[in-house]
């Protein structure tokens, strides 16, 4: 019975860790979308925020793997795996930022939500994974979704709806990727690397770009890499204490704190065709989650 009570009360906290990841991700892209407003969404000036942004994460991420004593720079910056990762992200964070830029909070969150509708389809596709009619069907249904939040009849921000559905096709490559390698490093290992990777290859972008950067900016940045760590730890922290068919589902928690920054700092006021879509979306996702826990791919 206490051990039931110890394993209930994991769950719970896992599920509180993982609301609180999506929390600091939304926040930490509040600032960074802050700044770019400053600059009037000078993509340009993308980089140098990344850069600073990435160099504070590393320098924090890298203190709890020396603390861990896990911080085993030759194995790690020498891994194919892990570097090969890290630019998968680098080119992610690229049509993420620039979705970030050109559409609202929530618009983005639930176009980047797609990710766990395409990595049912990819992996069926790809690893050769059995998806039966129910999943599939939820797979079609997603993409409908889709098409409601994009609303192609007026398109009223254009095609940078193209940017988050890019951005998570490559977060579903880089996901599906990570499974072949994961058990060969820790969470947070993963986590240093690929920060430090996006560091390089957006510090190399900032030579060719280099802005004068305000004392104010430079501490909204610093603000952002604090956020972005803290929900690196708290998502590194779900998944070592709680069961990821319990926490799962609460990755859509980043749609509602979208849709709150979104409208009390950006004034976005959510249109009744993205509230439609996003349900769709959701819907689609939650019902993936729970046939794969029904048959046993997540426990």
């Amino acid at each position: 019975m206490l051990e039931q009570f110890k394993r209930q009360s994991l769950e719970t906290q896992g599920i509180i860790f993982m609301i609180l990841s999506q929390f600091f991700f939304a926040a930490n892209d509040g600032f960074v979308k802050y700044v770019l407003l400053i600059h009037n969404n000078d993509i340009s000036f993308l980089g140098q925020i990344v850069f600073i942004r990435g160099v504070f994460a590393t320098l924090f991420i890298g203190l709890i793997l020396f603390v861990k004593k896990q911080l085993e720079l030759k194995r790690m910056l020498t891994s194919k795996h892990l570097l090969t990762r890290g630019l998968i992200e680098a080119v992610c964070g690229i049509f993420f930022f620039l979705g970030l830029a050109s559409l609202p909070f929530a618009d983005l969150y639930v176009l980047l939500n797609l990710a766990p509708i395409l990595i049912t389809a990819s992996g069926a596709i790809l690893l050769k994974e059995v998806v039966g009619w129910r999943r599939w069907s939820a797979v079609i249904l997603g993409f409908v979704g889709v098409l409601v939040v994009v609303n192609p009849g007026e398109l009223e921000f254009g095609y940078a709806f193209a940017f988050p559905l890019i951005a998570a096709i490559l977060i579903t490559y880089r996901d599906t990727y990570t499974r072949t390698f994961q058990d060969k490093f820790d969470s947070i290992q993963i986590a240093f690397v690929t920060c430090f990777v996006v560091c390089v290859c957006y510090g190399i972008y900032m030579l060719f770009h280099l802005k004068p950067i305000l004392l104010n900016e430079l501490i909204l940045i610093l603000i952002s890499a604090i956020l972005l760590s803290c929900a690196y730890i708290f998502s590194v922290a779900t998944v070592k204490i709680a069961s990821i068919s319990s926490t799962s589902t609460f990755r859509y928690t980043v749609i509602i704190w979208g849709l709150l920054f979104g409208y009390l700092f950006f004034q976005e006021v959510p249109s009744y065709h993205m509230i439609a879509g996003a349900s769709i979306v959701v819907a689609s996702g939650l019902f993936i989650i729970y046939r794969q826990k029904q048959i046993g791919i997540i426990n």
